[in-house]
This record gives C-alpha cells, sequence and structure tokens, in this order.
C-alpha cells in the first residue's frame, strides 16, 4: 500500500511540474530591459532541462536512465527512427507540393540561407540546442519518467501537450509545422526505445532535411 502511495504521489507531483512548466512558459512576459531572445532562451534551459534534470536526480533521487539518459534499445530504437524520419519527410514534401504558402513561410535566417558556414552552425549548434530541449522535457520528462506506465497513450498526450504549448506560444504557423509533424513520432521513439538518444538523432535528422529541402526547392 506505501509503495502504491509512493507511486500516486510522484506521478501527481510530476504532473503538476509538468503542467506548470509549460504554463509558465506559454504566458511568459518578456522584460523590457533584455532581449527576448535572451530571455526566452534562459527561460527554456531551466524549464525544459535544467528543472527535469533536477527533479529526477534530486528529488525523485531517481537515474537519470529515467529519464531517458540511456543506451536503450539499439534495434527498437534505430529501425523506428529511420522509418519515422521518412514518414515525416514524405509528409513535408507532399504538404509543401500542395500548399504553396509552406514553402513561402518556412524560412530560415537570411544569413543561414545564403552562407554554407552558417548553415552548418546553425544545424549544429542553434537546431541541436532545440532538439535537446525539446527531447529532455516532453519525451523524457513526460514520457518516459511521468507517462511510462500509461502505455501508447504517453506519446499522444505529450504530442497533445506540445500542440498545446506550441498554441500558448502563439507560435502556431507554417514555419512550426514541421515540428509538430514529427512530435508523436520522436515520442514513440523515446517509448519504444527507452532512450532519448534514438529520437534526438531522428528529430535532428529530420529537421535538416526538411531545411535543406526547402532551401533546395523554395
Amino acid at each position: 500500500m506505501l509503495e502504491t502511495l509512493s507511486k500516486n504521489r510522484r506521478f501527481v507531483v510530476t504532473g503538476l511540474l509538468v503542467f506548470f512548466s509549460l504554463f509558465f512558459m506559454g504566458f511568459f512576459s518578456e522584460s523590457d530591459r533584455l532581449s527576448p531572445v535572451f530571455q526566452g532562451l534562459i527561460v527554456s534551459v531551466v524549464f525544459f532541462l535544467v528543472i527535469p534534470l533536477l527533479y529526477s536526480k534530486m528529488v525523485l533521487r531517481e537515474s537519470l536512465k529515467n529519464l531517458g539518459l540511456q543506451r536503450g534499445s539499439f534495434k527498437a530504437g534505430v529501425l523506428i527512427a529511420i522509418a519515422s524520419v521518412v514518414f515525416a519527410l514524405a509528409i513535408v514534401i507532399t504538404l509543401a507540393l500542395a500548399f504553396p504558402q509552406f514553402r513561402a513561410q518556412y524560412a530560415l535566417p537570411a544569413l543561414v540561407e545564403t552562407s554554407f558556414v552558417w548553415f552548418v552552425l546553425y544545424e549544429l549548434v542553434l537546431v541541436s540546442f532545440m532538439v535537446i530541449l525539446y527531447e529532455v522535457f516532453f519525451r523524457g520528462l513526460v514520457v518516459l519518467l511521468w507517462l511510462r506506465d500509461c502505455g501508447l497513450w504517453a506519446v499522444f498526450i505529450q504530442a497533445g501537450l506540445f500542440f498545446s504549448f506550441a498554441y500558448l506560444s502563439q507560435d502556431i504557423s507554417w514555419a512550426v509545422v514541421p515540428l509538430l509533424i514529427f512530435c508523436p513520432l520522436a515520442g514513440f521513439i523515446a517509448y519504444r526505445s527507452g532512450s532519448l538518444w534514438y529520437s534526438f538523432a531522428a528529430s535532428w535528422t529530420f529537421l535538416f532535411l526538411t531545411d535543406i529541402f526547402f532551401l533546395v526547392f523554395r
């Protein structure tokens, strides 16, 4: 009975942490004293990376493996990741051909579009960092740490939370469509492999190939 109460308390507390983080991020008011980009970066790092890691390690006193920081199932991770990237790219290409506004509004920074060096740095640094934040919070904290016992529902719930976060952040546009497309797939990769490494690699590869596609065929 004590074990059941402990699990229930863990579930409730983790859920409250997830909703509080998303609510705060969604309604965060920027200060005029600092750069909006800098403020957004700091807040994102704190709520999507630092807090999940500290909560898992210091509050729950659990191994970070429960957050997905482990090797996991190599076979499941690689196979599902490859299939997910191919499937998601097919969706992006189909949408781009069907909706010209998708190609027009999916824009990278001007310097990134005109300089190969800046494009590489953008993909390796900024895109990688963004993917890490989303993987640790949505796939690690939500799918693997909080909702693991819910089965496949964990994948759909985290996707719903991500869509809600994008909506609250007023970030629903063609530019964010690739992230919305791959969110449930990344969740499924993490769920089946038990690791964030495969979902991270798949997410980054998909976004990288998507950016190349729009640069070439815009």
